[in-house]
């Protein structure tokens, strides 16, 4: 029998905050700016029939957020849970993308906040196994104000903090940093990394499909690494970065000064509505 599980809700505190105002670069917003921002998230968890799946708690969720904001630290912006709420609703508990995402984020979504959806798994139409989460990736032209703008959705399997920045991220505008399909291969040599991959500089080019070596010291073991066809050099995966496959890798995990830059400027301009 399923466990009746209370919800709980806590009233959404809207937070002012104060905006610099200093100059862009040439492209994005500049990182060395303290941008003074906390963002409000409400947080719907989903329940599973049977328990079998890591209950994810209210307090679990504020830890995670807590380390999120350190993730963001740089550029002076946090985030705030101001709503918990456990929703019994087994059905779209295996979450399919494309299909109860929608019905999910009609029922229950908050505008102007970070709607924080968490189901036991969340799969692709494929299906794809393993899937983590995802968000609709923000852009410096505000996205229609359709029931997923906001809404973020991560499996209860790999919830941790490192997976909720890495979503967060590509909410604020960012690609991961093994992206080939949008923006086309990056080239190892660099000579592209503006209009390819990731379209981030300061991020070695990454790997399609992942690595397949072992990884010690934060890197990938030598006689491990691979080639890339393009150019016949080797590539140096950043697994440090938030942006990689490897949120759990072990290494101390951030972003770089021209993603916070990217990310800063989204903030200001598309997502610039968010409480």
């Amino acid at each position: 029998m399923a466990r009746k599980n209370p919800i709980h809700l806590f009233a959404i505190a809207i937070l002012w905050c104060s905006v610099s105002f200093a100059q862009y670069n040439s492209d994005f917003g500049s990182s060395n700016q303290c941008y003074k921002k906390t963002f409000s998230v409400v947080a719907w968890v989903l329940t599973d029939t049977m328990d079998l799946a890591l209950p994810i708690t209210q307090e679990i969720v504020e830890d995670a957020l807590s380390e999120v904001s350190e993730d963001f630290s740089d550029i002076c912006v946090d985030f705030k849970l101001c709503q918990y709420t456990e929703l019994p609703n087994h059905r779209q508990d295996i979450l399919v993308r494309g299909i109860h995402d929608e019905e999910i984020a009609a029922l229950y979504r908050k505008k102007n906040v970070i709607n924080l959806y968490i189901a036991t798994s969340v799969v692709d139409r494929s299906p794809e196994p393993g899937y983590c989460g995802y968000a609709i990736r923000g852009d410096s032209s505000a996205l229609p104000d359709t029931n997923l703008r906001d809404a973020l959705f991560l499996a209860k399997g790999c919830f941790s903090a490192r997976t909720l920045s890495h979503v967060l991220g590509s909410y604020f505008g960012l690609f991961p940093t093994y992206e080939t399909i949008a923006n086309g291969i990056e080239l190892v040599d660099g000579s592209n990394c503006a209009t390819a991959g990731d379209l981030i500089c300061d991020t070695p080019a990454d790997e399609p499909s992942g690595s397949n070596g072992n990884i010690e010291n934060c890197q990938i073991v030598m006689n491990q690494q691979s080639q890339q066809t393009e150019t016949g050099l080797t590539y140096e995966v950043p697994i440090c970065n938030l942006m990689s496959k490897y949120p759990e890798s072990g290494c101390e995990m951030r972003f770089t000064r021209e993603q916070f830059n990217r990310m800063l400027y989204i903030m200001k301009t598309g997502r610039k509505y968010l409480w």
